[in-house]
């Protein structure tokens, strides 16, 4: 039960990243506000967006996997995947913030009057859920791989 309860943190961890998408992460001084899609439309991740995308895919992959079995080893990946996610995702918001205001701005594209609203921190806070609830899922995991016949079995 427990495993589902940690697997269950990372779905919710998982939902409240991809909600994000469609919350406001710059707003302008004329009122405006620009979500995480305008913002790949306003800057050019042509380069990056596959490999955002194959990571999203890849964490909802173990998070689901997760979910539904209680096997270790695939929380352990899920876990490690969503701290590195956490990690290009705070580069990427420290970036954000690096550019909004300034005169010199990183990111070139984004409006001069733009400051940092709470969709990147609703994003850095699912990703961290979904590292919490994968670990605490591996941790009381039962198998760590499927195959029980061969005695990997987590506990006594």
């Amino acid at each position: 039960m427990r495993n589902r309860i940690g697997a269950l943190i990372a779905v919710a961890g998982l939902g409240a990243a991809l909600l994000s998408l469609y919350l406001p992460w710059l707003s302008t001084d004329g009122g405006g506000q620009i979500t995480a899609i305008g913002i790949t439309e306003i800057i050019d991740v042509r380069g990056v967006a596959p490999v955002l995308f194959l990571g999203l895919v890849l964490m909802s992959f173990l998070v689901a996997v997760t979910t539904v079995t209680r096997l270790g080893a695939f929380a352990y990946a899920s876990a490690i995947v969503a701290l590195a996610v956490l990690a290009a995702h705070l580069a990427f918001v420290w970036t954000l913030g690096s550019s909004t205001g300034s005169a010199d701005p990183i990111l070139a594209g984004l409006p001069s009057d733009a400051s940092v609203t709470f969709g990147p921190y609703v994003a850095a806070l699912g990703f961290v859920l979904v590292f919490a609830g994968s670990v605490w899922a591996a941790r009381a995991a039962d198998y760590l791989f499927p195959d029980v016949e061969a005695g990997r079995h987590l506990r006594d």
